[in-house]
């Protein structure tokens, strides 16, 4: 009996975890709080303040134009669908379908100097270029788009240009020897035959 007395006050007097309340009165207070129908503590009343009235023109018999949409067919600033665009063309090319000496104003895609059928004076005068200038214009993009310029910066994640300044010692544009040259070089270099190979213990 005195056995069970102890075990029930120390089930009694269970830790309050820093909180000054027990496991038990922490449960049941919980318990409750999640039954009851909104908040204990609401809060101070919001002031609410009117809107004000709103403003009327002085007179009503004469008012502004209303605005024009800038979203509408009429402007001309406003890009061309690609539907309108087709039709536009279709309708243009049936319009001079019989006149021989119609130039139309878009060329063809896809039309290089090699292909044989290429005439450009039916097509218009393209400019064409030529697989060294192409090669050129790639390598360009390539440098600017992997390095950056020094002189210009084009986004914001990029750094400043001050930190972008070489130092006036160091090989600025000197990318090295390319490595298909190493590589021919040094398998080269491998493949000689000296008396070294006859003799072994050396």
């Amino acid at each position: 009996m005195a056995c069970a007395a102890t075990l029930l006050s120390g089930c009694m007097g269970s830790p309050t975890y820093g909180t000054g309340k027990t496991a038990n009165q922490q449960l049941v207070e919980d318990l409750t709080g999640i039954l009851s129908v909104g908040p204990a503590d609401k809060g101070p009343e919001i002031a609410y303040n009117p809107r004000p009235k709103l403003v009327q023109p002085a007179s009503l018999e004469v008012l502004p134009e209303p605005q024009q949409d800038l979203a509408s067919a009429g402007n001309p600033a406003w890009p061309e669908s690609p539907e309108e665009r087709r039709a536009r063309i279709r309708a243009e090319a049936t319009a001079n379908q019989d006149n021989s000496a119609y130039r139309p104003q878009v060329s063809p895609g896809g039309l290089a100097k090699s292909d044989p059928n290429y005439d450009p004076e039916r097509w218009g005068a393209q400019p064409i270029v030529s697989g060294a200038a192409q090669r050129a214009e790639v390598q360009r993009r390539l440098r600017e788009r992997n390095q950056g310029e020094a002189t210009n910066r084009r986004y914001l994640s990029e750094p400043p240009l001050d930190y972008r300044q070489p130092n006036t010692t160091a090989p600025v544009g000197d990318l090295g020897e390319e490595e298909w040259k190493k590589e021919r070089r040094v398998k080269r270099a491998s493949s000689k035959s000296s008396w070294r190979d006859y003799v072994p213990w050396l």
